[in-house]
């Protein structure tokens, strides 16, 4: 080779490796590329994190991004192409956007500061909607869960004050006379350490189902399959360690906490 050979072998020498390797990964089994998240506050707060964590220990070559916002935000930046897949709470009424067969269901709890008012219980839901509750925002599906039982009784909450984070309903939650209604994922470590108590109610469940949504014209894809999947592996989970602490009240059992150690942390590790 001349001068000029040398200098171009030189400068290509490390695309052409680049490219070997971005073929092998291509023609190998390893899920590799970046997906785009929409999650609702719960689930980007409370599931997604770990989830992630756990997925990336395990394919290292995916990247992935989380955007959090409620279900109809969600669902347009889907429609859009702005975000590959959502996991959502609530049906979706979006001709573009397709709602998946469920990933779980969850049923939200009542819950207070007040551990007379609990242990008194259960009630029916209209002996307690004239005390001072703290929603979600309009527009959130806690929200939205909670009122649809209410509403077509005619009933109507005293709402107090209104939060988008669940996190500052929880802080104020420890005021007197507080009520709010929030997922079990959020207060189960308050639950578990007596500074929350779950206030029975006799006559509403406040039931809501989880989705996957993307677009209907995507391609299949198998990173955002496993992903799902993943999802929905930890949904299920984290729904039976819940309803095992909220049953009782008390921290997990010894080989349930070994159970549920290896989900977030080992086995995942494995590559």
């Amino acid at each position: 080779l001349n001068d000029k050979g040398r200098l171009l072998e030189e400068r290509l020498a490390p695309l052409y490796n680049q490219l070997k390797n971005v073929l092998a990964l291509v023609a190998s089994d390893e899920l590799a590329g970046k997906i785009r998240i929409g999650a609702s506050t719960t689930l980007s707060d409370f599931v997604l994190p770990q989830v992630l964590y756990n997925f990336k220990m395990r394919h290292h070559q995916v990247e992935s991004n989380v955007s959090r916002g409620i279900r109809r935000i969600s669902c347009r930046h889907v429609e859009h192409g702005l975000l590959d897949v959502g996991f959502v709470e609530g049906d979706v009424h979006n001709l573009a956007v397709g709602n998946q067969p469920p990933l779980a269901k969850e049923s939200l709890v009542i819950v207070t500061a007040d551990k007379a008012l609990a242990e008194a219980g259960p009630y029916p839901i209209e002996a307690l909607l004239d005390r001072h509750w703290l929603l979600r925002e309009p527009g959130s599906g806690t929200r939205e869960t909670f009122l649809r039982q209410l509403t077509p009784r005619g009933l109507r909450p005293q709402i107090l004050l209104e939060f988008e984070h669940n996190d500052s309903i929880k802080q104020v939650l420890h005021n007197p006379g507080m009520l709010s209604c929030l997922s079990p994922r959020i207060v189960q470590r308050e639950v578990r350490a007596g500074e929350l108590f779950i206030v029975g109610v006799s006559n509403a469940q406040f039931d809501r189902t989880i989705y996957r949504v993307e677009h209907k014209a995507l391609p299949f894809s198998s990173l955002r399959e496993a992903l799902s999947k993943e999802v929905e592996s930890c949904l299920e989970e984290e729904e039976r360690l819940c309803h095992l602490v909220l049953k009782t009240g008390e921290p997990l059992p010894e080989h349930e906490k070994e159970r549920a150690a290896p989900r977030k942390a080992a086995q995942h590790a494995q590559a």
